[in-house]
């Protein structure tokens, strides 16, 4: 027995490649917009990520620093992973023997959006005074 095909059972018409094109390019746009979304959401977290360690990282020196910290707001900037990162921390009145605020905030360099903001009590050491008795050979 012979099969015999003509051309018209060949293959796929070009009206039928066309439509399967289309059916393709109306599925992959949503699925590229989602792929798109998801890259800028990873981004955007790991600004958040980079911008919360340096607010960790300026509040963990704040605290150690046994320096008094003056009220006010102080400024500076910051490399993370070689992004820049500029950071603002606010001081509370700093009563002798009693807890100062402070609060860290942290933004992108040229960004005005705040990605971090951190905020803690700190203990105000009193001053160290040393007492000495008479006659101890302090006084000499």
């Amino acid at each position: 027995m012979k099969h015999s095909k003509t051309s018209a059972q060949a293959g796929f018409s070009l009206v039928e490649t066309i439509a399967a094109m289309g059916i393709l390019a109306m599925t992959a746009l949503p699925l590229m917009q989602v792929a798109s979304d998801a890259t800028r959401n990873a981004s955007r977290l790991e600004a958040r990520l980079l911008a919360r360690t340096v607010a960790e990282n300026i509040m963990a020196r704040s605290i150690a620093d046994p320096a008094r910290i003056d009220s006010g707001l102080e400024t500076g900037s910051e490399l993370q992973l070689g992004r820049g990162f500029v950071w603002t921390r606010t001081a509370g009145p700093g009563v002798p023997g009693e807890v100062q605020t402070l609060t860290v905030t942290v933004q992108m360099d040229g960004d005005p959006q705040v990605l971090a903001r951190l905020q803690t009590l700190r203990a105000v050491p009193r001053p160290y005074i040393v007492q000495t008795e008479p006659g101890d050979g302090a006084d000499q």
